[in-house]
C-alpha cells in the first residue's frame, strides 16, 4: 500500500448544546458560566481514526446525524477538530453545501474564477478548463447573471462543475449525487467514475448504497459519531442494514434455520442466505409509474404495522403521489413471497407497477422463455439500463445463475390476476452495476386499477432453487414447447420453429428456421417480431398464437404432427381487424448450408457458394409458374419438402441469402395476379395450409 494522502488521528468533535434566550438563567446559561460551572456538550465525533491511501474511492454511510458531514467538514479544513490531528497532502475540492464560496453578487462566471482561485488555480489555469465547467453546469445561458438569481439546482450544478474540474488530488462531495434532476445525477456519477478512473481521491458522503457499493474501495460507517469498519464494502453495509436502529420502518425475519432471512427497510427488501447478501445493495423495491416518472417505494413514510419472525405487513405513504403500498411478505423455508397492495386515496393515471429486483453482478446467466444466456459486461460507457432479452407473453418464471459458489441459484416468479404482466431482465447502469429483474404490470388508460380504493399487484416469488429443480424446469419447460416425429425434433419458438434430427442432435433448420413474414407498406415484417403467447396442445393440434405489435394483424399456427411420417402439417391464418393491403406474404424455411440441391414441380438445381461480398437474397429459379412443394437434398442429410395444399397460390423459390446467414433458403411465396397487393377486408384469413416434410433413406435411418 502506498503512502497515506489523508491521515486522520483520533479525532474528535464536541459541540456546546445551545438553548434559546429564555433557558439563559437555566442550566448552561450565564449564570451556570458565572459560576464556573462546565456548560453540557454534544458529541459529533468520538475518537475516528484512520487513513485514506492515494487513488481509494471512500464512502462515508450512516444515519442522518451521524457525524458524517462534520467528519468531511474536518478533512476539507472548513471546522477544526476538538482534539486530534486531521494531515492531507495534496489540493482538495469539496462540494459541502449548496452554494458554500458564491459571492451572490458575482456572476456564475466570476464565481468560477473565484471558486477555482480558493482551491489554488491560477487565471491561467482556470481558463484552459472553463468552457468544459460551463458546459458540464448546464446552465450557459445564465452564466453571466448574478448567481444570488440562481436556484438551488443552478447551484449545485455550478458547484460540482468547478470543483471536479480544478484538477483536484483529493475530491470531497456530500450527497450531491440525490441533488438536481435525474439528468445532472447521472452527469455527476459519470464524472466520479472518470475521476476515479483518473486516479484521484474520492470521499463521499451518500445514503445511496447502491452507488456507495458500485464506486468505492472502502466504506466506513459512522453510529454516533464513532466509527465502524467491517473490513469489506459489502460486509459494512451488510452491517448497516443489520445492526443500525430498530425504528418502525425496520423488521427482519427469518426461517427456523435463520439461513434464510430478509430485512425490511423503508420500502426496500434486502436478501440474505446464509450470511451472504444474494439482493445487490440496491435491494428489492417497488415503482408507481404516473405521467412516465418512476416514484419507487423508497421514498415514502414507512412503518411496519405487523412483526412476527417469518412474516412481516408494512405500510408506506409517498409524499409525491395519492398512494399508499401495504406489503405482505413471508419467508417459507427457502422462498421468500412479496405481495404488493396499492390504496389509491383517490383517482390517478398510473401506467404501471413495478417490483424491482437488484442482484450482484456475479449472477452471470439467466433462463428465460426457453432462452439459456450469458448477461454481458457492465462497462464505464453503460449510462442506461440494458435489458438482455425482450419480455415475453405468458412467462412469468426467470432463473438466475452464478460461476461463484458463494451465490445459490434463484427462481423469480410474477402471478398477477390481472393481464398485461411480464418480466424483463438485463444491467443497470455502471454506477448501479447490478443485474436487474424487473416484474412489470402495465395498467391500461380504462383499468379499474386507476381508481381509488385498494388493488392487488400480485405475488412476486423469489426462491434458492437446487440444480436439479432448475434443470427439471428446464426440460419441463423444454418438454411443451417441443412436438416430437419419429427421427425429427420441432421446437416451437417466438414466431419460428426449429427443427432437430433427433439421432444425431444435430439442426437440421438454421438462421431464420421455419417462418412466415409479410411487405406491407414496402416493408417486410418476419413473425419472429410478433409477440407470442404460449403454445398449448388442443384435439391433438398444437396452437401457436401471436400479435404484431405495429399493425393490427393477430397470427394463429395450427400444427398437427404426422409422427411415422415425419411430417408437421401446418395452417396459418391471420385476424385482420381493419382493412389492410399486402403486398406479399410467404412461408420461409432456413436451412443449413449443408443442403446442396433443390428441385420444385418445374424445374431442379444446385445451390451454389455464397460469396463472402454478398449482401442481399438471390433466387436461384428461372421458372415461377405456381407449385405445390419444394425439395431440398444433401449429402448424409433428409430429403425437406415444403409443400402446399392450395393448387396455384404460391410460387416455390430457392435461395441463396445474404453471407453472413450462411443458409440455404426455401420459400412458399404469394403475390398478387393482377393488382398489385391483396386486399384483405377486417376478418379471418387463411393464408397458408401446406407442411413441412423430412424423408430418411435407408442409410440414415
Amino acid at each position: 500500500m502506498n503512502e497515506p494522502i489523508i491521515e486522520i488521528k483520533n479525532i474528535v468533535k464536541e459541540y456546546p448544546i445551545r438553548r434559546g434566550f429564555r433557558d439563559l438563567r437555566g442550566q448552561g446559561g450565564v449564570l451556570d458560566w458565572i459560576r464556573g460551572k462546565k456548560t453540557e456538550k454534544f458529541r459529533a465525533l468520538d475518537n475516528i481514526h484512520f487513513d485514506i491511501y492515494r487513488g481509494e474511492t471512500v464512502g462515508i454511510i450512516g444515519k442522518n446525524g451521524s457525524g458524517k458531514s462534520t467528519l468531511l467538514k474536518i478533512i476539507a479544513g472548513v471546522t477544526i477538530p476538538t482534539s486530534g490531528r486531521v494531515v492531507v497532502h495534496g489540493r482538495v475540492a469539496s462540494l459541502l453545501e449548496l452554494g458554500a464560496g458564491f459571492h451572490p453578487l458575482l456572476t456564475g462566471r466570476e464565481n468560477i474564477y473565484l471558486n477555482a482561485g480558493l482551491l489554488g488555480m491560477r487565471r491561467a489555469q482556470v481558463n484552459e478548463v472553463i468552457e468544459q465547467i460551463i458546459e458540464f453546469s448546464g446552465i450557459s445561458e445564465f452564466i453571466d447573471q448574478p448567481v444570488d438569481t440562481y436556484s438551488s439546482g443552478m447551484y449545485v450544478r455550478l458547484g460540482f462543475a468547478v470543483a471536479s474540474f480544478v484538477n483536484p488530488d483529493i475530491f470531497l462531495v456530500d450527497e450531491v449525487l440525490s441533488v438536481g434532476d435525474e439528468e445532472f445525477q447521472r452527469k455527476c456519477r459519470q464524472r466520479i467514475g472518470e475521476l476515479r478512473e483518473q486516479g484521484k481521491t474520492i470521499v463521499f458522503v451518500s445514503h445511496d448504497l447502491g452507488t456507495v457499493n458500485a464506486l468505492c474501495n472502502r466504506v466506513f460507517l459512522l453510529d454516533k459519531g464513532k466509527l465502524i469498519d467491517r473490513g469489506s464494502v459489502s460486509a459494512t453495509i451488510d452491517f448497516y442494514l443489520r445492526q443500525i436502529g430498530r425504528a418502525e420502518g425496520i423488521h427482519t425475519i427469518s426461517n427456523d434455520a435463520e439461513d434464510f432471512e430478509a430485512i425490511f427497510s423503508h420500502g426496500k427488501i434486502s436478501l440474505f442466505y446464509k450470511k451472504k447478501e444474494i439482493t445487490s445493495p440496491l435491494g428489492i423495491e417497488g415503482v408507481a409509474v404516473h405521467l412516465q416518472q418512476a416514484h419507487p417505494s423508497s421514498l415514502g413514510d414507512w412503518h411496519v404495522t405487523r412483526r412476527e419472525n417469518k412474516s412481516l405487513v408494512a405500510q408506506g405513504t409517498l409524499h409525491r403521489l395519492p398512494l399508499q403500498w401495504e406489503w405482505e411478505v413471508n419467508i417459507n423455508e427457502t422462498t421468500l413471497t412479496l405481495s404488493p397492495f396499492l390504496n389509491l386515496l383517490k383517482d390517478i393515471s398510473l401506467q404501471a407497477l413495478e417490483c424491482r429486483i437488484f442482484l450482484p453482478e456475479s449472477y452471470d446467466q439467466y433462463f428465460y422463455a426457453g432462452q439459456e444466456g450469458k448477461f454481458a459486461p457492465i462497462q464505464p460507457g453503460n449510462l442506461g439500463w440494458v435489458p438482455m432479452v425482450p419480455p415475453k407473453i405468458g412467462e412469468n418464471s426467470v432463473f438466475l445463475l452464478s460461476h461463484h459458489p458463494q451465490y445459490s441459484l434463484l427462481k423469480v416468479e410474477f402471478h398477477s390476476e390481472e393481464p398485461g404482466i411480464s418480466i424483463t431482465i438485463g444491467n443497470t447502469d455502471y454506477i448501479g452495476r447490478a443485474r436487474f429483474v424487473n416484474c412489470h404490470l402495465q395498467i391500461p388508460e380504462t383499468k379499474h386499477i386507476q381508481k381509488a380504493g385498494t388493488h392487488s399487484m400480485g405475488k412476486i416469488v423469489i426462491s434458492v432453487v437446487t440444480k436439479e429443480q432448475y434443470e427439471d424446469y428446464k426440460l419441463s419447460w423444454l418438454r411443451q414447447r417441443t412436438i416430437t416425429l419419429e427421427r425429427v425434433e420441432a421446437k416451437l419458438g417466438e414466431g419460428y420453429i426449429e427443427f432437430i434430427d433427433k439421432n444425431s442432435k444435430k439442426n437440421l433448420t438454421h438462421a431464420v428456421h421455419f417462418h412466415t413474414q409479410f411487405r406491407l407498406q414496402g416493408m417486410w415484417f418476419l413473425s419472429q417480431t410478433f409477440l407470442w403467447q404460449a403454445p398449448y396442445f388442443e384435439n391433438g393440434t398444437w396452437i401457436m398464437e401471436g400479435e404484431s405489435q405495429r399493425f393490427p394483424i393477430k397470427l394463429k399456427w395450427e400444427l398437427a404432427p404426422e409422427k411415422d411420417k415425419n411430417c408437421l402439417h401446418t395452417k396459418i391464418v391471420c385476424e385482420i381487424n381493419e382493412e389492410m393491403d399486402l403486398e406479399e406474404y410467404n412461408i420461409s424455411v432456413g436451412l443449413i448450408y449443408l443442403f446442396d440441391q433443390w428441385e420444385t414441380r418445374f424445374e431442379k438445381g444446385t445451390f451454389p457458394e455464397i460469396p463472402p461480398q454478398q449482401i442481399e437474397y438471390r433466387h436461384l429459379n428461372k421458372i415461377y409458374n405456381p407449385s405445390n412443394y419444394i425439395e431440398v437434398r444433401g449429402n448424409n442429410l433428409p430429403t425437406v419438402r415444403l409443400f402446399s395444399n392450395q393448387e396455384y397460390t404460391f410460387r416455390m423459390s430457392a435461395i441463396n441469402p445474404e453471407f453472413s446467414q450462411y443458409a440455404r433458403i426455401i420459400q412458399a411465396i404469394a403475390t398478387p395476379e393482377q393488382k398489385s397487393t391483396f386486399h384483405l377486408s377486417k376478418g379471418q384469413h387463411l393464408l397458408f395450409a401446406g407442411g413441412i416434410q423430412f424423408e430418411f433413406s435407408d442409410i440414415l435411418k
